[in-house]
């Protein structure tokens, strides 16, 4: 006998529903007072999720219009830059997300994406590193200059920062 719904545990909804609900009730929000900064910044995110790039992008650059100090405003629109496969774009978001705070770990870490993609894998080495040395336990950086290494045929490096990454991912001391 299958049950129309076999997970109690499990929502209805889907997550693009979810997030699509959560697109419509902000843009309530913001409508109703167009400096909500927060507002703009949350839709930014689900339009990010979602894959619309250019609505993240939009949304974002409202967020910094009027806070130009939000460096994950400025991260996050660089991902969303990179998402439309706009990597120099990207970059230029996360060198400004890094002139605000230099100790950004996540933003050198994806500058470091955005310069792999750009075949600029000697600078991306360079941030990854640095994410690295902000935060030992990212294991996402490791995973990334892994990745990078590989592409080098520099095997040993690569595959001792794959070791490393599966641990930390694993909630595991390096």
């Amino acid at each position: 006998m299958e049950r129309p719904f076999p997970d109690p545990d499990l929502s209805p909804t889907s997550d693009r529903d979810y997030v699509t609900n959560t697109i419509l009730h902000l843009s309530d929000v913001i409508h109703g007072n167009p400096d909500d900064r927060r507002a703009w910044f949350l839709r930014g995110n689900a339009y990010l999720d979602i894959g619309d790039f250019h609505s993240a992008i939009s949304d974002y650059s409202r967020v910094i219009e009027l806070d130009p100090t939000d460096r994950i405003a400025m991260n996050n629109r660089g991902i969303a830059h990179r998402g439309l496969g706009n990597p120099d774009a990207a970059i230029d978001d996360y060198d400004r997300a890094l002139e605000l705070d230099a100790n950004y770990r996540d933003a050198y870490n994806n500058r470091g994406i955005a310069e792999a993609d750009k075949d600029d894998l000697e600078a991306a080495i360079e941030d990854f590193s640095t994410a690295i040395r902000l935060d030992p336990g990212f294991w996402h950086a490791y995973g990334q200059r892994g990745m990078v290494f590989w592409k080098l045929g520099r095997r040993a490096e690569a595959e001792r920062d794959y070791a490393l990454a599966s641990k930390l991912a694993l909630g595991k001391k390096p």
